[in-house]
């Protein structure tokens, strides 16, 4: 009985915890990192002040931690999508295909990550790794661009500059688009970016619409 009451427990601080979080990335979105104090955020989120202080130490923590989270499930989702069934191809295509519900569902976060981190991570704490959830995505796509090339689908490129361009657009495009975020540019744009990269991987007779 005690072990299972520890578990809601767990769940309910887990809980709470999120929508902290939650509520400081609307807050921080909108109108910027330091015009919100943990007041405000204790109160978007219903919670005490002192119930804030228990999660984060201060407000550098709490955004320290929620751009953590937000940088841990964009890398989650996308390395999830690139791991599904499928040939090569189908990855990648299905990879730039998914990026404009991606941002669209983070778009706050981005527009936080941009204006408070800097495009360049100049602001960014000494805590964290900018180039961490980039090394993991990119790491991914690598190996699926080495698979294509063993597999005879992609041309032979050198596969860490492909991965790191592909990356390196795509998070240009999506600090470009995340101020003012439109679903329907955001696909036309991705479109385009999926065949030229495609275009440029797949081998001569290999080239599709679809």
């Amino acid at each position: 009985m005690g072990k299972n009451q520890m578990t809601r427990r767990e769940k309910e601080k887990i809980r709470h915890k999120n929508e902290i979080l939650v509520q400081a990335l609307k807050l921080f979105s909108n109108k910027g990192y330091h015009n919100v104090s943990m007041q405000e955020i204790a109160e978007a989120s219903e919670f005490g002040v002192g119930t804030l202080y228990k999660f984060f130490e201060s407000k550098d923590a709490l955004f320290e931690e929620l751009l953590n989270n937000c940088g841990e499930n964009i890398t989650s989702s996308l390395t999830a999508l690139l791991d599904c069934p499928g040939t090569e191809k189908e990855h990648l295509s299905n990879f730039f295909s998914f990026l404009p519900d991606l941002l669209e569902k983070h778009a706050e976060f981005i527009k936080l990550y941009v204006s408070e981190v800097g495009i360049h991570g100049a602001k960014i704490s000494k805590k964290r790794d900018k180039s961490s959830y980039n090394i993991i995505l990119s790491a991914k796509l690598e190996q699926i661009i080495n698979n294509g090339i063993k597999k005879g689908y992609f041309r032979k490129v050198d596969s860490m500059i492909t991965a790191q361009a592909i990356n390196s657009t795509l998070e240009t495009i999506a600090f470009e688009l995340a101020d003012r975020f439109d679903k329907t540019e955001a696909k036309d744009i991705f479109e385009k970016v999926r065949h030229l990269f495609l275009d440029g991987l797949l081998l001569p007779g290999d080239k599709t619409n679809d």
